[in-house]
């Protein structure tokens, strides 16, 4: 197994060179980079006004690649990425004004359904973050920065991340939430897929301040 850091990167150096990684290997990470990650997302901030433990809130799920309950899962997303797409599609020809908006996504969606992603069949790892809902309803913010920790961490260690935003729509999925043994309307649902890169890049993307920047003094 190749679960040896790269280089030293600085934490600068992490930042910019995260990416969306869409080609895996099947070479599966040791249990111990995985773990670190996985880590990363308990100790990202959270919000909670009921005072109720962690563990009560943040719950971490993890599919391997190859297993029955891995298969049960890809085919449930694959199931509800269809369902979305038609509804999309009902939805634009019911409200022709909104042909314009919708359609992109629409299609990028109807795309993905009829090909799959090719991540959740090659990629050694499926992890999904389920946030506990709460009032004022900041799960979602809480979930982004779980996943933010799990891609910087699994960057600095040289995994490739891919954020599998099919997963966010399963929240309310009675199957997909038996599968997690999770009650209906809860919990809210993210996911990412975590492995090798079929290829890395360590270039520095560097933006211009000053085009994203107002100083209001």
């Amino acid at each position: 197994m190749t679960d040896i850091k790269k280089e030293t990167k600085t934490f600068e150096q992490v930042i910019k060179t995260r990416r969306t990684v869409r080609n895996f290997t099947t070479e599966i990470p040791s249990i111990e980079n995985v773990n670190e990650i996985i880590k990363s997302a308990i100790y990202a901030p959270y919000g909670s006004t009921t005072g109720i433990a962690l563990t009560k809130i943040r719950k971490i799920y993890v599919f391997e690649q190859n297993s029955e309950n891995m298969k049960k899962a890809r085919e449930i997303i694959y199931t509800q990425l269809k369902h979305n797409s038609r509804e999309l599609n009902i939805v634009i020809s019911l409200f022709p004004f909104l042909k314009k908006k919708m359609k992109p996504f629409a299609d990028r969606v109807k795309k993905i359904s009829d090909n799959g992603i090719p991540s959740l069949k090659i990629a050694p790892y499926l992890i999904i973050i389920a946030e506990k809902k709460d009032f004022p309803s900041i799960e979602k913010q809480s979930i982004a920065h779980a996943l933010e920790n799990m891609w910087l961490t699994a960057t600095n260690l040289g995994l490739g991340f891919q954020l599998i935003s099919a997963v966010g729509t399963l929240s309310g999925n009675k199957q997909f939430l038996e599968l997690l043994n999770l009650p209906k309307g809860q919990y809210t649902l993210e996911g990412c897929v975590l492995g090798y890169p079929v290829s890395s890049s360590s270039k520095i993307k560097e933006f211009e301040l000053d085009s994203y920047v107002t100083w209001l003094k």
